[in-house]
C-alpha cells in the first residue's frame, strides 16, 4: 500500500486547482502526493459520474432473462415503464454483473416515493410474467417467485429495525421469505442485498417498505453517491467501478477482480461511493504520473502500441510514456482524465 499525502489549500474545504487547470496527482515508488501543476493537460474527457436526476432510487438484480423481459423487444417494453410512470431507467451493460453474481443491475429513478412504487410493482409483474413461461431457479415459479434489490446499509438497518423488529413484522404480515446480505463495504452506502421470495401480493408488500426505507435517506450526503456509484451503462452513462465476482458490474469495466481483490479494493470501493460529486464531475480532468522500469515500458506500451492504445480505449484516458533525464534504468508513465478513469487505467 503506498501512503497519500494531500495537502488543500484550506482545511476542511475543496481544494482548487488554478483557473483552467486539471488536477495532477504525481506518484512514485513509496509516496503519493496530490498537488495541481500548470504541466497537466486537458484532454477530450466528459465527466465520468452521473448526476442523480430524480430524487427516489431504487436498484434492482436482474438475471438476463428479467433484464429481457424489462426491455423488451426494440426497447418497447422499458420505453412503455418509462413513459407510465416517468421514472428513469437504465441496466449495465450486457456481461456487467453486479459483483459475485450473474445479474445485471437496473437503476431506476422517480419523482416521487408513489411513482417508485409503481416502478417496483411493474418489475415485480415482468417476474411473475418470466416464471409463468420458464420457472428458474434465480426467479423461482409461479405463485412464488424471487426478486433482489440492492439497499444502501443505512436503509438495511431500517428494514430490520431495531432488535429485528421491524422485519419480523413485515415477515408476518407479507408472509415473504426475506434475506440479506452481508454489505459489500463499509459506510452508509455500503450495498446489501436484499431477496425476497413470495407470491407477487407478498413481493409488493415487502418492496413498498424498501422503497419506503430508502427513500427517506435520499437527503442524506452520501446518497447521490450511493445512486451512482454502481450504476452505469456505457461511457457516458453512469458511474463508478465495482468490480469482482463473474464478470464486472458498471464504468465498462471487464474481467472482474477475483474475489474482490483483498482489503484495499473494499477500501477503494467504499471511497468511491461516498465520493463527493464535485471531485468527479471536475471538467479539468485529473494526472497520475508513476515510474516505470525500462524492462516493463515494451509490455505496457505493445506491439505498434497496441497495449496502450487498449487501455486508452478502455478507459477513455490519454497515456504518454516518456524518458527521465539522468535516470537510463525507468521511464515516466502519464495518464491523464477523469479521476475513476485514470485510476482505472493505473
Amino acid at each position: 500500500a503506498l501512503p497519500i499525502s494531500h495537502t488543500p489549500s484550506q482545511p476542511n474545504q475543496q481544494s482548487k486547482a488554478p483557473a483552467g487547470q486539471p488536477h495532477c496527482f504525481h506518484l512514485a515508488p513509496s509516496t503519493v502526493t496530490a498537488k495541481y501543476s500548470k504541466d497537466c493537460q486537458q484532454g477530450p474527457f466528459g465527466p465520468f459520474y452521473v448526476q442523480v436526476a430524480m430524487p427516489c432510487v431504487l436498484k434492482f438484480l436482474t438475471p438476463e432473462a428479467l433484464a429481457a423481459a424489462i426491455i423488451g423487444k426494440g426497447g418497447a417494453v422499458i420505453a412503455e415503464m418509462r413513459q407510465s410512470t416517468q421514472a428513469k431507467l437504465g441496466l449495465s451493460d450486457h456481461n456487467e454483473y453486479f459483483p459475485g453474481t450473474d445479474c445485471r443491475v437496473l437503476t431506476a429513478q422517480a419523482n416521487t416515493p408513489e411513482a417508485m412504487r409503481d416502478v417496483a410493482n411493474q418489475v415485480i409483474a415482468k417476474v411473475e410474467s418470466c416464471v409463468q413461461n420458464s420457472p428458474s431457479e434465480s426467479l423461482g415459479q409461479p405463485g412464488d417467485i424471487k426478486l433482489k434489490t440492492l439497499v444502501p446499509k443505512a436503509a438495511v438497518g431500517g428494514i430490520i429495525g431495531k432488535g429485528g423488529s421491524n422485519i419480523k413484522q413485515v415477515r408476518e404480515r407479507s408472509g415473504a421469505k426475506i434475506s440479506i446480505s452481508e454489505p459489500l463495504g463499509s459506510g452508509p452506502g455500503a450495498e446489501q442485498v436484499v431477496q425476497i421470495q413470495g407470491s407477487v401480493q407478498a413481493l409488493e408488500f415487502v418492496m413498498a417498505e424498501v422503497n419506503k426505507q430508502v427513500q427517506e435517506l435520499s437527503e442524506e450526503a452520501w446518497f447521490a453517491g450511493w445512486t451512482a456509484a454502481t450504476a452505469r451503462g456505457g461511457m457516458g452513462g453512469y458511474g463508478m467501478p465495482m468490480m469482482g465476482g463473474k464478470g464486472s458490474y458498471s464504468g465498462g469495466y471487464g474481467g472482474g477482480m477475483g474475489g474482490m481483490g483483498g482489503p484495499g479494493v473494499g477500501l477503494m470501493m467504499d471511497v468511491a461511493q461516498n465520493m463527493p460529486p464535485y471531485v468527479m464531475e471536475d471538467s479539468r480532468g485529473f494526472a497520475l504520473s508513476c515510474v516505470v522500469p525500462n524492462r516493463l515500458v515494451g509490455g505496457l506500451i505493445g506491439r505498434g502500441g497496441s497495449g496502450t492504445k487498449e487501455v486508452q480505449s478502455t478507459t477513455g484516458t490519454k497515456i504518454g510514456i516518456r524518458e527521465i533525464p539522468g535516470d537510463p534504468d525507468n521511464r515516466s508513465l502519464n495518464i491523464a482524465g477523469p479521476l475513476a478513469n485514470t485510476c482505472a487505467a493505473y
